[in-house]
């Protein structure tokens, strides 16, 4: 019987580099170890960009606005893999990495509550394409809602005092350089 890696992670040091060492998803969580994640933001013709707005269960932060898809990488898994493994599995549609453009890099300390905090390396990708949201397939558990929203509102909302907390909590530059590195890909 082969053991189920989906809930594993390869737990990383602070630069991003392997240690080695393969754990649960708890254990990596409670801990609150360094592991790999991968974002797929879609935005299309318009300038519109994908959002989900995450399950009223989910484990972190919940029913709230966020990347249309993002996922933990699997143990020994290349980030681009992840990110075409994520959009079957997440959204349904069937891409290749030749079609997904990597935006950047970011750590990221994300408070989760109870004093705890997600380390993540995250690897952030874009997926450029006009895709009528009844076209996707999800779980409805874990994604309520997917809309397709102008990058210029998100910006707004984002970066608004009233509208930030009904966005997925990204601290440090990870907006700023998204927003930069996707309207430069509009242009």
């Amino acid at each position: 019987m082969t053991a189920d890696i989906s809930h594993e992670f390869e737990v990383l040091d602070e630069q991003g580099h392997s240690t080695g060492q393969v754990l649960d998803r708890r254990t990596v969580h409670d801990q609150e170890l360094w592991h790999g994640t991968v974002n797929v933001w879609l935005i299309n013709s318009t300038g519109e960009v994908l959002l989900q707005r995450r399950g009223k269960n989910v484990e972190l932060h919940p029913s709230v606005w966020d990347v249309a898809v993002g996922t933990h990488i699997r143990p020994q898994e290349d980030p681009a893999d992840a990110a075409v493994r994520c959009l079957h599995d997440e959204l349904g549609i069937s891409v290749t990495k030749d079609q997904l453009k990597h935006l950047f890099n970011i750590q990221s300390a994300t408070p989760i509550g109870n004093g705890k905090v997600h380390r993540t390396l995250g690897h952030v990708f874009l997926l450029k394409g006009d895709i009528d949201t009844s076209e996707f397939t999800y779980d409805s558990e874990k994604i309520m809602q997917l809309v397709w929203k102008p990058l210029v509102e998100v910006m707004g909302e984002i970066g608004g005092t009233d509208t930030a907390a009904n966005y997925y909590p990204r601290p440090g530059n990870y907006f700023p350089q998204l927003f930069d590195a996707l309207q430069a890909d509009m242009v």
